[in-house]
């Protein structure tokens, strides 16, 4: 089951168009992302359509895509 999520706006991805993705693997972290701490919160491991790179990303701020 693979499931498409938007990641979020704050992201510089997002701001050059690399917009959606798929989930890859999910965790609960402990540290910190970009400019905002994770602690106890679940991160997103999202491979992104447009560039195929896999980024890190809060799932609370994703958005899921049907």
């Amino acid at each position: 089951m693979t499931i498409r999520v938007q990641i979020p706006v704050y992201t510089d991805r997002w701001m050059r168009g690399d917009r959606y993705g798929v989930i890859v693997k999910t965790k609960t972290m402990y540290s910190k992302i970009g400019d905002k701490w994770a602690d106890g919160r679940m991160v997103a491991h999202v491979k992104l359509d447009k560039s195929g790179k896999t980024i890190r990303v809060l799932l609370d701020d994703c958005q899921w895509v049907s």
